[in-house]
């Protein structure tokens, strides 16, 4: 049993050295690179010759592209703002070492888990936060290659496997928001992102949405998963979940407002 480690990449050449050190156990690491102009690319060559570009079509094809580079039995895939503990990394080779179960099997009371849930640790200006419902942020990561894939989506892509899934305990050490002007501009994409998702999907902008949903985000980030115990970080973090609730309907809104006036317009040249 092996382990492939995959990583997708544009412009992290301040985070790709620590993230790709953390995968330095893995028998193979792949990075798919979306022709970065940073040192992005050099950096990563230190650790890897399984490095390629392609353009960038999206985070869940990016991912899929990167799974199918791998060869070994098993795949990690992980951001390249994440670090892999020590605890972690020794659960991981516990795991695979210990593949298929020596006692029993599914159904027999002993799970072979195909697929592993691991807890991420997010921080925020330099504040590791543990409330604000960011903790443990389960994500499912580790899983046999035969098994993994990622459904299209435009943000908050997740992989999905084939069987049971099992849960580690180390850490996923997430090193996202450094600063406030590097969570608005994530904010901004994500939100574009979940706007047009919602909209592909169906779902349409009713002012409830603008007027209420922010004010709902808030409370529940800073109040029922207790954010005040992060302190001022929690605060700001709430408020600025409240804000991307609102930018993220306001632009649904928009979509909609668009492509009502390019169907009236289309209408109207056919009527010409």
């Amino acid at each position: 049993m092996g382990l492939s480690a995959c990583v997708i990449t544009l412009n992290e050449e301040a985070n790709i050295a620590k993230c790709l050190e953390s995968v330095s156990f893995a028998d193979e690491i792949v990075v798919v690179d979306s022709f970065s102009t940073d040192q992005t690319v050099e950096i990563a060559r230190r650790f890897t010759k399984k490095l390629v570009q392609r353009e960038f079509t999206g985070f869940s094809e990016q991912k899929n592209a990167a799974l199918e580079l791998t060869t070994q039995d098993w795949v990690l895939v992980i951001d390249a703002d994440e670090v892999v503990s020590n605890e972690l990394a020794q659960e991981i080779k516990q795991v695979i070492s210990n593949f298929p179960p020596s006692q029993g099997s599914v159904g027999e009371g002993f799970p072979c888990y195909i697929g592993y849930r691991i807890p991420r640790l997010t921080s925020f200006l330099g504040r590791e936060m543990r409330h604000c419902g960011w903790y443990p942020d389960y994500q499912l990561r580790l899983a046999r290659r035969d098994k993994a894939r990622f459904p299209t989506r435009l943000v908050h892509e997740t992989m999905v496997v084939d069987g049971p899934v099992g849960t580690l305990r180390g850490n996923l050490i997430h090193n996202s928001y450094p600063s406030l002007e590097e969570y608005t501009r994530k904010m901004v994409l994500y939100a574009r992102a979940a706007a047009r998702q919602k909209y592909l999907e169906g779902r349409r902008f009713r002012l409830t949405d603008l007027l209420v949903r922010p004010i709902l985000s808030f409370v529940k980030m800073y109040m029922w998963k207790q954010g005040f115990r992060d302190g001022l970080h929690g605060l700001v973090l709430s408020v600025l979940t409240g804000c991307s609730t609102a930018l993220r309907y306001a632009m649904l809104w928009e979509l909609e407002r668009n492509a009502t006036r390019e169907s009236r317009k289309y209408g109207n040249s056919e009527a010409d």
